[in-house]
């Protein structure tokens, strides 16, 4: 027997109490003798035996009745007596595999289907009474009802309601958020019960340490729950997948072609020749090719593609194949077309002559078409201005700010500038010979604080006009490396320049001391995108609330390099601003379970913006305001696919959610290695529905029987009242 309120058991002391009193009571009786006591003694005699047996079963209906109450409170449970065995209820908990592997196809239906039909059978059978709650595990851990239902027709009709295709399982995620659901509930007998097709790449994470943490939670538990594993579905070969698209981070503009890279991947055994791939943007196919994919192996195919209207776009790869499983035969991206970028550029060192300003190198690399009077048309649009015609008017139609060269702002214009980025801007800060140093460091960067990455330091190499040098080698290259950042992945191919081939003869410091450390969280965003062979810092970038800064170490222009007389000065200034362009506003592309996050403007704060999700259900969506931006945030995103987020302007922003692709492997644990896996989580392997009901009738040998002890209490409370009454006519 256990109890459910333990503490409440030590109640049953109370009946110290009854025989306290019966004891003090017989203490005040005395005997005294008188004469006529001769002619009772017969009397007594015959009823003294009884009169004792009387006031015994009176103490015992006494005492026994707060030992009953204090046992009621507290719960008791009976178990290991078979002839209890009943409809006691259940707390129970389903996990129930929903990502898109359960989409695979056999001749006996769908692994989801086979799950579904095993949860609801169990639903069904659950006694009158009891607590369930059902978790879907596909992506992130999501449970059916916001609350635990006792209702077990209404959890079957909206299991069967239930669909897969969402994103690959988080396994230990999911178990512990089952552990914690059951915690919450209230009956004594508790149950887990994972029905899931059990792939290799899920379970893997939940072996070893993660295992015994797992069975450390259940045998820590007030009450165990008894954990059951129910697989379904067998190994499947031969799918194929198109496991991601690469797509440039840049800013595109219309007419301008983008290469989109498709990765495919064959998980059979066979080579499948002749597969068709298709392109299709915005729905309608543009291109197809053929491709062979080897077995068990991965091949990369490119698309080139071109869009003629600004705004959302959707770029979608399918493979034309017949496989088990379809979901993963295609994969998709959003798209922005920028119309226009406007950059505003501010010139620290104003000249007359052609190409003498600070910033005519730099407008000329960015808008080659306008300077050079040809009909097409640029995709950034710059604006030339002073630094004392910075203000929060000229940056509200800004996209990237650059400082070429620019020695101070005035309090006005930094706070504009800082207000501007930390609310989504870009910001481009470059070196040069009228930098004041001191301001940079104690306002730009201000101990960390500020909007710079680093301090500006003092200048190395060899100064303006003249061969003097302040550093042994004199002059400076940047180091030809493989580039992450997206900025600068361009040159990863040669044919696209070699950026070491520039000469920088002029730069700053940028105190390494000052970059990122444990001890200073403020600046553990800080990132070196390129480094001079010199050891310094050339381009370093930082996040500056909700947009981007990054920092320049020489000149924009040729004072100080002859990068912009180099062919690459075009390409990079274009890919640095057109990348900080498209990081500014929240990612379109999305991995499951990350929310699409949309900026309105402020006449769409009023109004509901609808989103359809992949399986065609629109949901409305309130937007809120933060900080000084309308914001939409639709948290939904488990589900792999395109969101379409409908604004009242009638314009449509597309978001897509990826998952990984491990669930395309088609391979289940064997019988083996799920018998491993039990024995790791000291788990119940199942093998059906069927078995594990049966399994279930022999297991419910527990009940809780407070209801019986009150019952008991009730009784024998008239029972004393009676006895007492009768024992005290028959005495007198």
């Amino acid at each position: 027997m256990t109890f459910l309120n333990a503490a409440l058991a030590f109640g049953a002391a109370a009946f110290l109490i009854p025989l306290a009193i019966h004891i003090l009571n017989r203490s005040r009786f005395k005997t005294v003798d008188w004469g006529a006591m001769h002619l009772l003694e017969s009397v007594i005699k015959v009823n003294h035996k009884r009169f004792r047996f009387d006031q015994w079963i009176l103490l015992a209906l006494r005492c026994a009745i707060p030992i009953l109450l204090a046992f009621c409170l507290a719960r008791p449970v009976l178990t290991g007596m078979k002839i209890l065995a009943g409809e006691s209820p259940v707390s129970m908990v389903v996990l129930l595999d929903s990502s898109y592997s359960m989409e695979t196809e056999s001749s006996e239906g769908t692994r989801f289907n086979a799950a579904v039909d095993a949860a609801k059978k169990i639903i069904a059978a659950t006694p009158r009474g009891s607590e369930i709650s059902v978790i879907q595990t596909g992506g992130k851990a999501t449970p059916l009802f916001p609350q635990p239902v006792f209702d077990s027709s209404i959890v079957v009709r909206k299991t069967d309601q239930m669909r897969s295709g969402f994103g690959a399982c988080d396994m230990p995620a999911a178990l512990a958020e089952g552990l914690a659901t059951l915690a919450e509930m209230k009956h004594a007998r508790r149950e887990m019960i994972v029905i899931s097709d059990f792939q290799p790449a899920d379970w893997q994470p939940v072996e070893g340490s993660v295992a015994q943490s797992i069975r450390s939670q259940i045998e820590a538990a007030s009450f165990a729950p008894e954990l059951s594993l129910i697989a379904v579905g067998e190994t499947e070969s031969g799918n194929l997948s198109v496991d991601s698209l690469e797509i440039p981070q840049r800013a595109i503009g219309i007419e301008q072609q983008l290469l989109i890279r498709a990765n495919l991947r064959n998980h059979g055994p066979l080579k499948v020749d002749d597969l068709r791939v298709s392109l299709s943007i915005d729905g309608q196919e543009k291109s197809v090719s053929k491709v062979s994919l080897p077995p068990n192996g991965t091949i990369q195919t490119l698309f080139p593609c071109v869009f003629d209207t600004p705004g959302s776009h959707v770029i979608q790869v399918r493979l034309i194949a017949e496989d088990p499983l379809q979901v993963d035969n295609s994969a998709a991206a959003a798209v922005t077309v920028w119309d226009t970028i406007r950059v505003l550029l501010v010139d620290g060192d104003p000249r007359s002559e052609p190409l003498k300003s600070e910033t005519d190198f730099l407008a000329v690399a960015l808008s080659p078409y306008t300077f050079g009077r040809v009909r097409l048309a640029d995709l950034v649009q710059t604006t030339t201005v002073q630094a004392n015609k910075i203000n929060a008017e000229l940056l509200a139609d800004t996209h990237v700010l650059v400082l070429a060269n620019v020695a101070k702002l005035t309090d006005a214009a930094l706070q504009a500038v800082q207000n501007h980025v930390s609310s989504g801007g870009a910001l481009l800060v470059c070196g040069g010979d009228r930098i004041d140093l001191n301001w940079y460091e104690e306002r730009g960067y201000d101990s960390g604080n500020g909007i710079l990455p680093a301090p500006f330091g003092l200048a190395k190499g060899i100064e303006r006009g003249t061969a003097k040098t302040t550093e042994p080698q004199g002059q400076t290259h940047l180091i030809n490396q493989h580039f992450d950042h997206a900025a600068l992945e361009f040159f990863n191919n040669p044919a696209n320049g070699d950026l070491s081939r520039a000469v920088i003869r002029r730069w700053h410091e940028l105190a390494v001391s000052s970059l990122p450390n444990d001890s200073d969280p403020s600046q553990r965003d800080v990132t070196t995108l390129a480094r001079l062979d010199s050891g310094d810092p050339f381009l370093l970038e930082r996040r500056f609330g909700k947009g981007v800064v990054l920092q320049l170490a020489t000149a924009c222009d040729a004072d100080w390099s002859d990068l912009p007389l180099q062919p690459i000065y075009v390409p990079l200034m274009q890919q640095l601003i057109t990348t900080m362009a498209s990081s500014i506003t929240p990612p379109r592309n999305l991995i499951t379970g990350e929310p699409a996050v949309m900026w309105l403007s402020d006449t769409a704060s009023d109004s509901s913006i609808s989103v359809t999700s992949p399986d065609g259900v629109q949901h409305l969506v309130v937007p809120i305001q933060e900080a000084d931006r309308t914001v939409a945030r639709f948290a939904s995103t488990e589900r792999p696919g395109i969101y379409s987020i409908s604004l009242p302007s009638a314009e449509t922003i597309h978001f897509v959610a990826k998952t990984d692709r491990k669930e395309s492997e088609l391979a289940v644990l064997d019988h083996e290695q799920l018998v491993e896996l039990s024995d790791e989580l000291d788990a119940g392997l199942i093998e059906s529905a069927d078995q594990y009901l049966s399994q279930d009738r022999l297991r419910r040998h527990g009940r809780e029987i407070w209801k019986y002890l009150l019952a008991a209490v009730l009784a024998f409370m008239f029972l004393e009242l009676v006895l007492q009454q009768r024992f005290s006519r028959v005495s007198t």
